[in-house]
This record gives structure tokens, sequence and C-alpha cells, in this order.
């Protein structure tokens, strides 16, 4: 719940007020956009060094 109110600006509530599927799903995508950021990086990183 940290994750969707600290990256979404949801506050506690707000995060527990979806119904479960919902929240699993904002979690699933969350994660997907991280990862997705998180290799960008790693990427650009790689290229960096060369």
């Amino acid at each position: 719940m940290f994750a969707l109110g600290y990256h979404l600006h949801w506050s506690h509530s707000e995060a527990m007020g979806l119904e479960v599927g919902e929240r699993r799903a904002y979690v699933a995508l969350l994660a997907e956009v991280l990862a997705e950021q998180r290799a960008e990086m790693e990427r650009a990183r790689a290229q960096a060094r060369h």
C-alpha cells in the first residue's frame, strides 16, 4: 500500500478504499512501470560505460 500511496500520491484511505482486485491491478501495473524504468536506467548506465 505504501508504494501505491507514494507513487500515485494517494492517502492510505484512498488506496484501501479500492476493491482488492482493483488494488492488485494497480500494484501489478506499478510493478511493471517500475521494472521498465529500472531497465531503462540500467541500459543507459551500460551505454554510458562504452
